[in-house]
């Protein structure tokens, strides 16, 4: 699980996580917009590593997650800033929460089948 390639993939989310967010307040976007910017940047450490864990149900929560961040960086540049950390960071919660619920359920029943 803890293999080569998920060490590549937390090691270039720290920097994009890191990194990005120091570009986004060079460039004096809104503070909201570092909420788009984790949740796009989770939402593609978890489709990239889903082909590494060689489990493709954790590219689901990934897209959404890319989805919402992506979203969050539209709403930034316009008058719906507010928005973006409900849209990136609330919604980005339920899908992590619901994520984490299903294959929490998944396993459970899988133990005692």
């Amino acid at each position: 699980m803890f293999s080569r390639g998920y060490l590549v993939v937390v090691a270039a989310e720290a920097i994009l996580l890191f990194g990005g967010i120091r570009l986004l307040a060079m460039w004096e976007l809104p503070k909201e917009v570092n909420v788009a910017w984790v949740a796009l940047v989770v939402g593609v450490h978890f489709i990239v590593l889903a082909p590494i864990w060689k489990e493709w149900g954790i590219a689901v929560p990934g897209v959404l997650l890319t989805v919402l961040g992506a979203a969050g960086l539209v709403l930034a540049s316009t008058t719906a800033v507010v928005w973006v950390p409900f849209v990136s960071g609330v919604l980005s919660g339920v899908v992590l929460l619901t994520g984490s619920v299903a294959f929490g359920w998944r396993a459970v029943t899988a133990r005692t089948a």
